[in-house]
């Protein structure tokens, strides 16, 4: 027993060893798959990142990658002509995390929209261009001829869905300021602004948030939505919200909270929270339509059909078996006269009349 179990850990030890190692060569064909590219050449430098050396590549960033999840990375160099182009694969769990990411590092970044969109979002930032798809960020940075190109074409290598976080689904569209969004797992990405006390949202009860930008005619307001296991909890931590301090704006609905904060008018508060609802998703199994007439004529009929056909099979056979048996093995089976008592009739035998006589035809005294 204990060598089995000695065998089987060996095996899963093997098996998470094999996995980690074809994360770079997963990364390493996406990459290779953009040589085709006019003017890139062959690659001068690359390197690989895994969750224990990412500090050596960007201590910084770091910390967020493996707050939402972070796999490996890779970087690229290549020297063209036109100047150096270098690229970067982050991998992260899945595509929640990455677009977590994402949102996080185009928070701290002064960027714009790419023209352009690649991947599931895109913006630029000092000349780089950075997009999020499936379960990876790209960072490209190559000359302005060469970005988009590049970018277009890691983008047509990366495969699965870009799925979004459930509390990033909530976030209403209307009026929302593009590129505002952020994926938050712990407290302290909160704004102060907000005037909460962040430490008591029920981040340790499994809760996760997205925060957004709002403006409607000028004015602009901020929603914090955050999204708990149950909606018990909901309840628990709306109630718990303080009645006093800076003007905000509480909406609950099942296990969703939101708050608008930074509104100067109670109107776009109010537009913002009526865009924001939970409903929950009810799977309804219909029952089979009832039979026609005409149908169940046709069943019972069936039915009837099978049962003679089966009862007519039962006859036929042990009328067969009778036959034979009596033919192969007479008076042994069938029709054994020692141990018969059968009650017949004997109708073909003649009558004989009988009478009782009351003894004076006799002649007795």
């Amino acid at each position: 027993m204990t060598g089995r179990r000695v065998l089987g850990v060996m095996i899963l030890t093997f098996l998470a060893a094999t996995l980690r190692a074809q994360s770079p060569s997963d990364r390493s064909k996406i990459l290779a798959a953009i040589q085709p590219v006019a003017g890139l050449g062959e690659p001068a430098n690359s390197s690989d990142y895994d969750p224990s050396t990412v500090e050596k590549f960007d201590s910084h960033l770091a910390t967020d990658l493996k707050l939402y999840g972070f796999k490996g990375l890779t970087t690229q160099q290549w020297a063209t002509s036109r100047g150096t182009v270098r690229i970067t694969l982050f991998e992260m769990v899945d595509a929640p995390a990455a677009y977590g990411a994402y949102t996080l590092q185009r928070s701290r970044l002064t960027g714009a929209a790419t023209p352009v969109l690649i991947g599931a979002a895109s913006f630029l930032h000092a000349g780089q261009l950075y997009f999020w798809q499936s379960n990876y960020n790209v960072r490209v940075e190559a000359p302005a001829e060469l970005r988009d190109e590049l970018s277009q074409a890691v983008s047509r290598n990366i495969f699965g869905r870009s799925e979004k976080p459930p509390v990033a689904a909530y976030l209403p569209g209307m009026n929302l300021v593009e590129g505002t969004e952020k994926y938050i797992l712990r407290p302290e990405l909160i704004e102060t602004s907000s005037g909460l006390d962040a430490q008591n949202l029920g981040f340790e009860l499994s809760a996760e948030a997205a925060t957004a930008t709002y403006r409607r005619e000028g004015d602009t307001a901020k929603l914090l939505l955050l999204l708990y296991p149950t909606q018990h909890i909901a309840r628990k931590q709306a109630e718990a919200l303080p009645s006093t301090g800076p003007a905000m704006f509480v909406k609950r609905s099942g296990p969703l909270m939101a708050i608008v904060y930074g509104a100067r008018n109670e109107a776009l508060a109010s537009a913002i929270l009526d865009e924001v609802s939970h409903e929950f998703k009810v799977t309804w199994d219909e029952g089979s339509p009832g039979l026609g007439l005409g149908t169940m004529l046709v069943t019972i009929f069936t039915f009837i059909g099978v049962a003679l056909a089966f009862t007519t099979m039962v006859g036929v056979s042990f009328g067969g078996i009778r036959v034979f048996m009596k033919s192969r093995f007479p008076n042994r089976v069938f029709d054994r006269a020692e141990s018969m008592e059968v009650i017949q009739l004997k109708l073909n035998q003649v009558v004989t009349d009988r009478q009782i006589s009351d003894g004076s035809s006799t002649g007795r005294p």
